[in-house]
Order: C-alpha cells, then structure tokens, then sequence
C-alpha cells in the first residue's frame, strides 16, 4: 500500500514538473509579447536620438530601404517609431524608447504580422528576423554597444 503510494507521489510530481517546465518553454515564446505583439526588443548604450539617427543613416546609404518616421499602421498610430519599407513595402514597424544612455529598439511587426499572428515556431518569422538583423541590428551594434538580454 505505501509502496503504491509513493509511486503515485513521485509520478505527480514528476508530471507537475514535466508539465510546468514545458508551459515555462511554450510561454517564453510570447515573454513581453502580449498586449504589444513586440516580436523582439534590442538595446543599446546610446541614447534614443543617437539611435534614430544612425537608423535613418543607414537606410539612406541603402538602395533597397528607407525609413518612415511615423506612420498610422493596422489601427494605430506608431509616433517617433520608425517603419523600415523594402522597395516601398512597408516590412518592419519598429518604435524607439529609452532613457538617459539607453535606448530600446522594439520589432512590433514584420509584413503587418505581429509576434502572435505567426505562431509558435514560424520558419518566415525566423528568417525575416534574421535578415533584419543582418541589416540594420548588425551595423547599429558595430556603432553602439549592444546589450544582450
């Protein structure tokens, strides 16, 4: 009887704990994420105008980017954010914030897409963050100091 007893226990707590650490890995997807739809925040020691203007900077030296500086997009109005347009598509909705020598780069959409229109494991969410950060999070890291999360 006791010995049954403790194979129930261990066998609850075992499956508590294979349960709550796979909830932990399929919530932290959307850590940060709801409410917002942000789909990835970078920060840098600078501060906010330093990393608006070396954003504009680099999509003026690029033939296939430029930057909005406000724009009403998909029900609201992003101000002092930055829409990065790609052959004049708008790709990625960005909005600045920070304070004092630290500044945040929020990627609110790619394609009009949220963090939670994708899904859980995107494959064209993955590869568009990516190539976002080759191009504009790559150079801005190479000016100001990247803090990694």
């Amino acid at each position: 009887m006791t010995k049954n007893i403790s194979y129930i226990l261990v066998t609850l707590v075992l499956g508590s704990f294979i349960f709550y650490l796979s909830l932990y890995f399929i919530g932290g997807y959307y850590v940060g994420s709801y409410g917002s739809g942000k789909i990835k925040i970078y920060e840098f020691a600078t501060k906010k105008e330093n990393l608006e203007k070396e954003l504009n900077r680099i999509c003026s030296v690029s033939k296939n980017i430029s930057c909005k500086d406000s724009i009403n997009y998909i029900g609201r109005t992003y101000k002092k954010s930055l829409v990065i347009k790609l052959n004049s598509q708008p790709i990625y909705v960005l909005k600045l914030s920070g304070e004092a020598n630290y500044s945040d780069l929020h990627l609110i959409y790619i394609n009009g897409k949220s963090n939670d229109d994708f899904g859980w494991f995107s494959f064209e969410k993955h590869k568009k963050v990516k190539l976002f950060e080759k191009e504009i999070i790559e150079p801005l890291s190479k000016k100001f100091e990247r803090i990694d999360e």
